[in-house]
């Protein structure tokens, strides 16, 4: 294939990570930084051809692919001018910071003649995706209920940084614990569907010299089960824990470590299911970025065999839905009220 140019709009602890993964997977690739504001000092690998610091210039480079990592309330500045001529186009979780500022936004993602996703990468996890297809299989019977806790401290998320500094911390950047772990929100999505209603109850309950929250708790509330919700930036172990309660038995994860256990009468102690963990914690996100690259460049020859395949990637409209779920649980919240979707 020819060597295809890539566009990295801002160069965070997750662009940096992109930009690694891109050397690795298409170390052919050209590649350009967009830096719109200052930063860090950041070693650039001989695969960056040209920095560049405004939108205009991004544009006249000329990329083949687009990896919009810049803070949420910036993304769909930056993917605009991309959406009008084509390109294939990655943005980071979470697609924007409010759900009014995506007017139109799916539509044009929609008809746009190159690929769109968004980065929320826990669909890749393997884990989840299997269970997701047992789920489907029937394992558990009917679900029932189902309990969601993600939670790690937030000064410990980036150790070699101020965390006052970072997007989680600032409510003008799209920071919150809401908006930082629509992870969650958004696996709760894929494996049981878009609630009929929510609630919730979120705040800031620590000492973090932060002007977002910190801690949520939503209720999804569908006709025949309802999924309860806990994220936070307050856990000194990082969690990350799934229980489903079915008619026929129950499944608990661990998502961090990658091991599921089934429990039923027949298996009372557990029974553990199928060992599908990646090799290690950046997989996940090769994996990702492997599919963004399959879907964009047709001589692209994938590392993952399923890459081709895969159904579980969050398209424009599934990552905006997410946001108008984020804003109703702040509308629940900031009004004591049950919001229907």
């Amino acid at each position: 294939m020819k060597k295809p140019k890539i566009l990295l709009a801002s160069l965070g602890s997750i662009g940096q990570r992109h930009m690694r993964n891109c050397t690795e997977l298409l170390p052919e690739a050209e590649l350009c930084v967009l830096r719109q504001t200052s930063g860090a000092i950041v070693d650039l690998p001989e695969q960056v051809v040209q920095v560049v610091h405004t939108l205009k210039e991004a544009v006249e480079w000329g990329p083949d692919a687009v990896i919009i990592s810049s803070p949420a309330s910036r993304h769909r500045e930056v993917a605009d001018p991309f959406l009008d001529v084509g390109k294939n186009i990655f943005i980071e979780k979470p697609l924007e910071s409010n759900f009014d500022k995506l007017t139109g936004f799916v539509e044009r993602a929609e008809e746009s003649t190159g690929f769109v996703m968004t980065g929320y990468v826990l669909r890749f996890l393997p884990l989840l995706s299997f269970i997701k297809s047992e789920l489907e299989r029937g394992v558990i019977g009917t679900v029932r209920t189902a309990f969601i806790q993600t939670g790690q401290y937030l000064p410990d998320w980036r150790p070699n940084a101020d965390y006052r500094d970072g997007v989680s911390a600032q409510k003008k950047l799209g920071g919150g614990v809401l908006l930082e772990l629509s992870h969650e929100l958004d696996y709760a999505s894929f494996l049981f569907g878009t609630p009929n209603s929510l609630m919730c109850s979120s705040g800031k309950l620590s000492h973090l010299d932060i002007d977002v929250e910190d801690s949520a708790h939503i209720l999804f509330e569908y006709q025949d089960k309802r999924v309860a919700i806990q994220i936070d930036f307050l856990q000194l172990v990082p969690k990350m824990g799934l229980q489903i309660v079915g008619s026929k038995g129950t499944i608990e994860a661990d998502l961090i470590k990658e091991k599921a256990t089934v429990y039923s009468p027949a298996h009372p102690e557990g029974q553990a299911m199928k060992d599908v963990r990646s090799r290690n914690p950046n997989e996940v996100y090769l994996r990702q970025l492997d599919f963004f690259f399959a879907k964009s460049f047709a001589d692209y020859q994938p590392r993952f065999k399923d890459s081709h395949t895969n159904e579980n990637w969050a398209n424009v409209r599934q990552a905006a839905k997410i946001i108008e779920i984020v804003d109703a649980a702040k509308h629940s919240n900031s009004h004591g009220v049950r919001v229907q979707l």
